[in-house]
């Protein structure tokens, strides 16, 4: 597997605990924005949401007990909820579910599963979902190896503001991946990561450039 494509996998693993950027609506704050003094309210209004009917509630509520914010961490209850949101089309449950199932926490891992679950997400119009999905047709991981489907992906996510999916995008202009090599493309795309406050993006910018010198 390429370096880079192990640094995005990375990069979006780690980044766990924030995978409701783009979580569509406004009705509820999304929960990788709360500080740590309104994890416990914040939990308790998520409850009351799902109490309610509300699926995008029981997905923050899921992500709480993952995470172990506000509660007691209970990582059964965690894919139960959004097991339940996703089966209702919520677009992060579907997500966050395809990410439990990729690093096998509280269900058996899948890859298949994982990248059916974020294409559900990514047609839902979650933009993390398609950059999930787009890594994983870029390293051939529970799908096809498919570097042009990967950079359909990418753009998508990366019109929409997401800037790992910029990066990730750079690099397929870098190494001529599914596209023609373009070097130039390539470095805007890392500055507009870069610009977004993406490390990555960055730390790419920098090398391209170096590299140029």
């Amino acid at each position: 597997m390429h370096r880079r494509t192990v640094l995005l996998l990375a990069a979006l693993l780690c980044a766990c605990g924030g995978m409701s950027k783009h979580a569509a609506g406004t009705t509820l704050v999304e929960p990788d924005r709360l500080p740590p003094s309104e994890y416990e309210d914040a939990a308790s209004l998520y409850s009351e949401a799902c109490d309610r009917g509300s699926v995008r509630g029981c997905a923050y509520l899921g992500y709480m007990y993952d995470n172990g914010r506000g509660v007691l961490q209970d990582i059964p209850k965690a894919v139960a909820l959004n097991r339940r949101a996703c089966e209702q089309d919520e677009p992060f449950a579907c997500l966050y579910l395809g990410y439990l199932y990729q690093i096998g926490r509280g269900v058996s891992q899948s890859t298949f599963r994982s990248s059916e679950l974020f294409t559900r997400s990514c047609e839902g119009g979650n933009l993390e979902g398609c950059l999930h999905l787009g890594i994983m047709y870029k390293s051939g991981a529970g799908v096809a190896y498919d570097p042009g489907r990967a950079v359909n992906l990418f753009r998508r996510g990366c019109e929409g503001g997401e800037a790992l999916a910029c990066a990730s995008l750079g690099y397929m202009y870098e190494n001529g991946e599914g596209v023609e090599p373009d070097e130039q493309r390539a470095a805007e795309l890392f500055q507009s990561a870069c610009v977004q406050g993406n490390r990555i993006g960055c730390d790419a910018a920098a090398e391209l450039e170096l590299a140029e010198d």
